[in-house]
């Protein structure tokens, strides 16, 4: 047997050389791998920077649409739901004071203040929260303790918040501006997204959108007659007792594009009361005949604009019913929207005796059809209809307007109110976003 061979004696050196260059390509890998994980980590960020701010800008955006919505909505409670509780009022009149009428007021006629006026110090904020696609609000009321939010606990959501201002003497009487705070996380304490104070919110990112919005109004030109009939006019004697002591609208009673059938033995077309019991007649109206001639001419006349597009707008209330409305079926509508146009597809028959509408919030009422006095109502405000059938011995403070007949069998107590007819005219309507007016900051 021949002996074992020695080992040669580099062989230990050959694996340590081999080992070492393991070693140096293992770490010239992490240090490439520590390379492409740090732009990997930075991209991370990068992104998660943006959807923080992408979601704030959509919380804030969804706070205009909300805003607006609100703006044209009816009586809200202190968590911003519809109700018919008339101990609250509508969004509007919980955070915007209405000016004086008068041309010459500071805000333009039709113009607002604010509920805290200069002191922003009492400023309050209507706000939410947005979580799983539904809406958690807040409509704060002045002089009383905000209601509870009812944030998440475990801070998932987005959320948004309103704060009302005015825009300055430089645009047209009856605009106001907000700006929609939006925040990607709704926050905590006082420094919330929805918290009612001035501090920054501690959250992970903030957008804010500041739009200006404008009143297209309900009732551009009121009537200038307690009584406006593109027809005739069929009162018997005595059925018919018109007044108006308004001097600026001349003390004119009725207007009519026909005739008067047995109206103080009279066939004019207007007339004009100055004092209790002594009329003058005036010049007939023959463009009310040309206008009732079509019930478009005619609407766009009165309103500003055609009939399917005024129903459309967000402040109408439409009511419909297969076989005719009766007063029983405006009942939630009235109540929960006191300021809002009442849109009746069809006829309607007011058959209940009840107070409709009220001094400080006058009713405004638009029937498609036929509209029918059967009981002893009281209305105050302004009423249209393509035709009127007085059956009963109710009274109409404001204006009543007929498309085309007006006919009264009872006696038909109808009494100029201008003070109502400017509320309807300044107040009620639409609030839309001004072109151009969404800005970013």
């Amino acid at each position: 047997m021949m002996p074992a061979r020695p080992p040669h004696p580099l062989a230990p050196r050959r694996g340590i050389a081999a080992l070492t260059v393991v070693m140096i390509l293992f770490f010239v890998m992490a240090m490439v791998a520590a390379y492409t994980n740090r732009n990997l980590v930075f991209e991370q960020r990068i992104s998660a920077n943006s959807y923080r701010s992408n979601r704030a800008l959509e919380a804030a955006d969804a706070g205009v649409e909300w805003a607006v919505a609100m703006l044209n909505a009816g009586r809200v409670d202190a968590n911003c739901q519809a109700t018919n509780n008339n101990a609250f009022g509508d969004f509007r009149s919980r955070y915007l004071v209405e000016a004086d009428n008068a041309v010459n007021v500071a805000s333009g006629e039709g113009g607002y203040t604010l509920q805290w006026g200069a002191n922003f110090a009492n400023r309050i904020y209507p706000a939410c929260i947005i979580r799983d696609g539904a809406l958690n609000c807040i409509c704060p009321i002045a002089g009383a303790v905000a209601p509870a939010i009812g944030a998440p606990a475990d801070g998932i959501g987005s959320a948004f918040r309103i704060t009302l201002i005015l825009p300055g003497n430089a645009v047209r009487a009856g605009a106001m501006q907000f700006i929609s705070r939006g925040c990607s996380n709704p926050g905590t304490g006082d420094t919330a997204c929805f918290a009612q104070t001035n501090a920054m919110p501690a959250v992970d990112g903030v957008s804010a959108a500041l739009t200006t919005v404008g009143l297209v109004r309900a009732l551009p030109i009121a009537p200038i007659a307690p009584l406006t009939a593109g027809g005739v006019i069929d009162a018997t004697a005595g059925k018919l007792v018109v007044t108006n002591f308004d001097p600026q609208t001349d003390g004119i009673t009725v207007r009519t594009g026909a005739v008067v059938a047995d109206f103080r033995d009279s066939a004019t077309s207007e007339y004009s009361q100055l004092q209790a019991g002594v009329e003058t007649k005036q010049l007939d109206v023959p463009e009310l005949a040309a206008a009732a001639a079509t019930y478009e001419g005619w609407f766009r006349a009165l309103f500003g604009m055609d009939s399917a597009t005024y129903r459309e707008q967000p402040a109408v209330m439409r009511v419909a019913c297969a076989a005719g409305c009766t007063l029983a079926d405006l009942n939630n509508t009235l109540a929960g929207y006191p300021r809002n146009p009442v849109w009746v597809d069809g006829d309607l028959n007011i058959d209940t005796v009840a107070n409709l509408g009220s001094a400080a919030d006058p009713l405004m009422l638009i029937v498609t059809g036929t509209l029918t006095v059967s009981a002893n109502a009281t209305v105050r405000g302004f009423v249209h209809a393509n035709q009127v059938r007085w059956n009963s011995a109710a009274t109409l403070d404001g204006a009543l307007v007929s498309a085309t007949t007006f006919t009264t069998t009872a006696v038909a107590t109808l009494r100029y109110d201008k003070a109502a007819l400017d509320t309807i005219r300044l107040r009620y309507g639409s609030f839309v976003r001004a072109p151009g007016s969404w800005n970013l900051f």
